[in-house]
């Protein structure tokens, strides 16, 4: 048996989320932004970089795991190590991504190199943090409450970030007397804040993680490197991964296409931008609340009963705002809801790599979490980019023409803007939900079998 979970990490696992959801929510919010209207780069430049950062960021998704499974484990151990070297790089680099230094052509380059190599190094660090959770967990009920609290701090950023991420940049741009500046060092201070927020949990977790010595010692099957081979069988000789890999991307675009709409919901439909940061503010905390109460709902049926009920539940909720969504007060209320049901599947969809990545060593006899883990990038990297081929179909189908006076829009726009918002990303994630209840079938009863029989293989090789 592993060593019991501590208060201290049963309360503060997920504190580096916090301070990576607030890195990351730097560049989702205002890269963009900050690319046409602070840098002032010229569209085709900004649409080059966006593609060549995306495309390339989603090609390397599957590998970050594999650097960690595939490589011997370091001095602080084979996930934790990361979480304390490559940080400090992150804060570096990410700031690059900001900046806008000599010609044009340079300058993107420069923005490309410091998004694509900051990104390498932050993606393997949190494979590793998120790798912990099989490291740490006991049992499926043990997978369901770290996921939570991590779900709960992830979705806890939404809310400071509101606050604080572009009125920080403004005021760091005053102060120094230059708008660039200002965004450089807003995302130094938040990549600094994940920074201390994985160095926390790198010594709350210290003791339950086997060192690289303690590794070497143990023998040289103990300490072997998990292949590239063996990594594939573990894709394709797992065939709950395979179904969580494709119900995810489905459930990834649902949240995505939600995210990128909702400013078009609040000018075409509401005709109030006044709103939309009410709105990120009041569906920041519901969010928090339904990842902060997924433990227990995981615990009281199951992580995939959870994460089933959940998808049905964003689907309908979903589906239920759009026929609300020209009444503003409902829609507030309805999407609450919604967003209640994202921070629930924030949580335990995670517990579900983690479950699988249990069924994969239980298959194969090796344990490669950190690839398992890791592969979460890859529905949410190809979610990021098809996200962008959606929402400009449905808006020209009803003739939208960008910079027109939302006041003119027609009722035809307007139910486009909603469906684009709340009922396509309820279609997907109606799709997600029967992919997951159909294909996926680890139960947790399997699941604690298949956790013995590893427990009595490793005591018999002891």
């Amino acid at each position: 048996m592993k060593k019991p979970l501590s208060k201290a990490i049963k309360t503060f696992y997920g504190i580096g989320d916090l301070g990576f959801s607030l890195m990351t929510s730097v560049e989702t919010v205002l890269f963009v932004f900050f690319m046409t209207n602070v840098a002032k780069f010229s569209l085709p430049m900004v649409a080059i970089i966006g593609s060549v950062t995306s495309i390339v960021d989603a090609i390397l998704s599957p590998f970050y795991g594999a650097i960690i499974s595939g490589t011997k484990p370091m001095k602080w151990g084979r996930n934790r190590s990361w979480m304390l070297v490559a940080p400090p790089l992150v804060v570096v680099l990410y700031a690059f991504q900001y900046t806008k230094i000599g010609p044009e052509p340079v300058a993107a380059a420069i923005v490309c190199a410091g998004f694509i190599l900051s990104h390498i190094i932050w993606n393997i660090a949190w494979v590793g943090n998120v790798s912990l959770i099989t490291v740490l967990a006991n049992n499926p009920e043990e997978r369901g409450l770290l996921a939570g609290r991590r779900g709960t701090y992830s979705s806890l950023s939404g809310v400071f970030f509101s606050y604080i991420g572009s009125p920080l940049a403004i005021l760091l741009g005053k102060v120094t007397g230059n708008e660039i500046l200002g965004y450089t060092l807003l995302a130094a201070i938040m990549a600094f804040s994940m920074m201390i927020g994985y160095w926390t949990v790198f010594k709350l977790t210290e003791g339950y993680e086997e060192t690289g010595e303690e590794v070497q010692a143990s023998g040289p099957a103990k300490s072997q490197k998990v292949s590239g081979k063996d990594m594939l069988k573990m894709v394709f000789q797992n065939p709950p991964l395979l179904v969580l890999l494709l119900g995810d991307f489905f459930r990834y675009m649902a949240s995505f296409i939600m995210t990128s709409a909702a400013a078009y919901y609040f000018t075409y439909v509401a005709q109030n931008m006044g709103l939309l940061p009410i709105y990120l503010l009041v569906g920041a905390i519901a969010q928090v609340i339904g990842a902060y109460f997924s433990g227990a709902f995981a615990k009281a049926l199951s992580t995939r009963n959870a994460a089933i009920i959940g998808l049905f539940g964003l689907a309908a909720s979903f589906i239920v705002c759009k026929f609300v969504g020209m009444n503003i007060t409902l829609f507030f209320v309805v999407v609450c809801v919604v967003r209640l049901f994202l921070g629930l599947l924030t949580a335990v969809m995670v517990a579900l790599y983690s479950d699988v990545a249990v069924y994969g060593e239980w298959k194969t006899g090796h344990n490669a979490a950190p690839f398992i883990m890791g592969l979460m990038n890859l529905s949410l990297k190809t979610a990021i980019i098809s996200r962008g081929t959606v929402i400009p179909i449905v808006l020209a189908a009803a003739g939208f023409v960008s910079g027109a006076d939302p006041a003119t829009a027609s009722l035809e726009l307007k139910n486009a803007v909603i469906n684009v918002f709340l009922f396509i990303p309820g279609i997907f994630s109606l799709i997600s939900a029967v992919i997951l209840a159909v294909g996926y079938r680890l139960t947790k009863e399997k699941l604690t079998q298949y956790q013995s029989e590893i427990d009595k293989r490793k005591m018999q090789a002891a």
